[in-house]
């Protein structure tokens, strides 16, 4: 690895979409650079604003394609889209790295994606199917190990001193959102054990914080506050059990909940992708045991490889996917130094991995760039002349934002408010004699 580690120009592109809804874990991966290698010169722009021509056509050291933008390939029109407004980006001599998430959505999209764009490097989770996700940049030896979420250095503070447990007015907490079915099985308990937990009889007299709603998520800071505040919280294997290359499966899915709103899984599977699901299985260590793990958090998961960092009875207690041994379960939380041995074992584990750490990463990233310019002799615009550039961004893009997101926030609003009195309307008209 090259010693040069200049000043670099870089360009970040990411589609968080509304900062008020931010997720802290998914916004930290956008940001691991500026926020762990800040003596660089960054733009970083939100996909969702127009970008102004004097930024594509400003030279760039480097381009990084956030997970957020690369999600862009889930809708044919979004992804035509993007690739008409960033073409300049596949034309670029500039070092382009790409860090997508749920890759087995649309992995043959991203695949050809980051060929047309000629990516250097695609930092992937699912190592032991790089071969099946991108068949063909796996050929060329552009893919490296990544993860769905590392350890910032604002995680490390914000948990230094974790609250003790018995202060913590939460039992036990789950925040996760009920996936469609195109995810599989996997991506089916995701959703369903919370509720099982929750019905069980051992539960009854424990103190749950448990939701699936959309509107009961929890954004930002607070979540933090939130986890800090649970003894234990439910976690279960993030990823799929299903591969769907180029988005078919996921499009049959969204027209058949359509047409069959009360359908259940297997109905849909039938039609969507019969003899599909448990294929493979995608997995990967995420955000939430990584924060867990920090907060002293301990975790009641259902059994997995967790990229190889967590194991059960070692650093979680595990739960079947039923909950079937959630009696046990309960009785193990009854046992003080067996959960302070777990969770003291899940910190130590996580934090053992420098690969998970934010400031590792973004040095890698950092190191790998260095290289890429000295390799390919990439020029960038002159500094005199970036800076300028950067000051005209702020003043035309990123001093507006705020009245962007709350224009559309308002249109959002009137639009929420149409489907609820459409709503209300067919309710009354099929619920009135005829």
């Amino acid at each position: 690895m090259t010693t040069d580690r200049s000043r670099l120009a870089i360009l970040i592109l990411h589609r968080l979409g509304d900062p008020a809804a931010w997720r802290t874990a998914v916004r930290d991966v956008e940001y691991i650079l500026p926020d762990h290698a800040p003596g660089h010169d960054y733009i970083v722009h939100a996909a969702e604003l127009p970008l102004p021509e004097f930024i594509k056509s400003t030279r760039f050291h480097a381009i990084i394609l956030g997970p957020t933008f690369l999600c862009a390939r889930f809708a044919p029109h979004t992804l035509a889209q993007v690739k008409s407004d960033y073409a300049f980006v596949g034309a670029s001599d500039a070092f382009k790295i790409a860090l997508p998430q749920d890759d087995y959505d649309g992995s043959a999209l991203l695949d050809r994606w980051m060929i047309e764009w000629n990516v250097d490097s695609v930092y992937a989770a699912c190592s032991e199917h790089w071969s099946v996700l991108y068949p063909e940049n796996s050929k060329t030896g552009r893919i490296r190990q990544g993860y769905t979420g590392y350890i910032a250095d604002a995680w490390l503070r914000r948990f230094g001193n974790p609250k003790p447990h018995a202060e913590r007015t939460i039992d036990v907490s789950y925040r996760a959102s009920k996936l469609p079915p195109n995810f599989g099985r996997i991506g089916l308990i995701k959703g369903e054990i919370g509720d099982r937990f929750a019905a069980h009889p051992a539960t009854a007299g424990l103190r749950l914080d448990i939701s699936t709603d959309p509107g009961a998520l929890i954004p930002g800071e607070r979540w933090h506050d939130f986890l800090e505040n649970s003894r234990f919280c439910l976690a279960t294997n993030s990823g799929s059990s299903v591969l769907d290359p180029e988005c078919s499966i996921r499009a049959c899915v969204e027209r058949d909940r359509i047409r069959h709103p009360l359908a259940t899984f297997d109905q849909v599977e039938a039609r969507c992708f019969p003899g599909q699901d448990g294929r493979y299985s995608f997995t990967a260590i995420s955000p939430r045991n990584l924060e867990a793990a920090l907060a002293h958090t301990v975790q009641i998961a259902t059994v997995g490889p967790y990229s190889g960092v967590l194991s059960p009875n070692t650093h979680y207690i595990p739960i079947e996917h039923d909950c079937s041994n959630a009696s046990d379960v309960v009785k193990q939380m009854g046992d003080r130094s067996h959960v302070e041995r777990i969770a003291a074992q899940a910190r130590e584990a996580v934090l053992a991995v420098p690969e998970l750490r934010a400031a590792h990463h973004a040095s890698r990233l950092i190191g790998q760039i260095a290289d890429g310019v000295g390799a390919k002799r990439i020029q960038s615009t002159p500094a005199a002349e970036l800076q300028r550039v950067m000051a005209r961004y702020r003043e035309e893009v990123t001093a507006k934002a705020a009245a962007f997101w709350s224009r559309r926030r308002r249109r959002q609003k009137i639009r929420d408010l149409a489907v609820a009195i459409g709503a209300r309307r067919l309710k009354r008209w099929l619920v009135t004699p005829r």
